[in-house]
C-alpha cells in the first residue's frame, strides 16, 4: 500500500512539473517585442541584408502562445522598426545596425 501510495505522489508530483519544464524555454512578452523589433529591422533594406531564417523559426514558436494583444503589438512594433530604419539617417542608421548585431544576435542564433 506504501509503494502505491509513493508512486501515485510521484507520478503527480511529476505531472505537476512538466508544465513548469515545458514553459521553461518559452520567453516573457517584452522579449518577444524586443525580438519582433529585430524582425523589423531585418526586414528593412536600409540597413544591409541579413539572413531572417532564424528569428522568424524563433517568432514563430514563440508566437503560438501568445495572447492575441501582444501578436498585435508585435506586429506594430516590427512595423515601426522597419520605418525607422527606412527613414534613418548615417547616425541613426549606425546605431539601428550596431542593435541588429548586438541586441537581436541572441534572437537570430
Amino acid at each position: 500500500m506504501r509503494i502505491a501510495t509513493a508512486f501515485i505522489v510521484a507520478v503527480m508530483a511529476a505531472s505537476a512539473a512538466a508544465p513548469a519544464l515545458a514553459q521553461s524555454d518559452r520567453v516573457s512578452d517584452v522579449e518577444f517585442l524586443q525580438a519582433a523589433r529585430c524582425r523589423g529591422l531585418v526586414a528593412s533594406q536600409a540597413l544591409g541584408a541579413t539572413d531572417a531564417a532564424s528569428l522568424e523559426a524563433f517568432l514563430n514558436v514563440q508566437g503560438k502562445s501568445r495572447n492575441a494583444y501582444v501578436l498585435d503589438k508585435a506586429d506594430q512594433v516590427a512595423a515601426d522598426a522597419k520605418r525607422a530604419a527606412k527613414r534613418a539617417g548615417p547616425e541613426r542608421r549606425a546605431t539601428l545596425s550596431a542593435e541588429l548585431a548586438g541586441a537581436c544576435a541572441r534572437f537570430m542564433s
